[in-house]
């Protein structure tokens, strides 16, 4: 997987693929709702193990019963690569979407 900044048509032709998720400034990001608090944590959990499988780590936000995750690729300059898509293709995978 590259490290190079994907190209604004590129990140637009992986987002056709990823439902839900959107490029928000230099990342991509998609919030789920769990349907509980607890669901909520579960959920970030099960991330931060697909995260180290990975060894790409998403940023994760828990507001009571919603998840959001957001990934951009720090050694690429805080922007998207293709780590960032695989990533959240991997994230809406786990997720069940």
């Amino acid at each position: 997987m590259s490290d190079q900044p994907l190209t604004e048509a590129e990140i637009e032709l992986a987002l056709s693929d990823l439902p839900g998720w959107s490029h928000v400034g230099d990342r991509l990001e998609r919030t789920w709702s769990c349907g509980g608090h607890l669901q909520a944590l579960a959920a970030a959990v099960a991330v931060g193990h697909l995260n180290e499988r990975q060894g790409h780590h998403a940023d994760l936000t828990i507001n009571y019963d919603q998840l959001r995750v957001s990934v951009t690729t720090h050694s690429a300059g805080n922007k998207v690569s293709a780590k960032d898509t695989d990533l959240a293709r991997a994230v809406s995978d786990l997720l069940l979407d």
